[in-house]
């Protein structure tokens, strides 16, 4: 009976649609921050062929920023589901 249960959680949450304001939401955001990791790892390539020991300390802080925000889109991915129903009551307690 349990599996049963299971079996319906998991076709529901598999048939669920998302608002088109929801939607919009979740691609603006990924893309958003596609476009952060590409600027950041060119600049991580550029910035140490100046040879300044500045620009290599500020490539540093990029390139962990790179990576941090690299796991968080993976996971905003991976757990896109969810995420977006976290945006759908988000956007619903604000319109509320």
């Amino acid at each position: 009976m349990a599996k049963d249960i299971q079996k319906k959680k998991k076709e529901i949450a598999q048939d669920e649609e998302f608002s088109p304001q929801v939607e919009k939401t979740f691609k603006i955001t990924v893309r958003l921050m596609s476009w952060f990791l590409g600027v950041v790892f060119i600049l991580v390539l550029v910035l140490p062929e100046f040879n300044s020991p500045v620009l290599d300390k500020i490539t540093r802080w990029i390139f962990i920023t790179a990576i941090i925000d690299l796991m968080v889109v993976l996971l905003i991915e991976f757990f896109a589901d969810h995420v977006k129903t976290f945006l759908t009551r988000i956007l619903n307690e604000k319109s509320s």
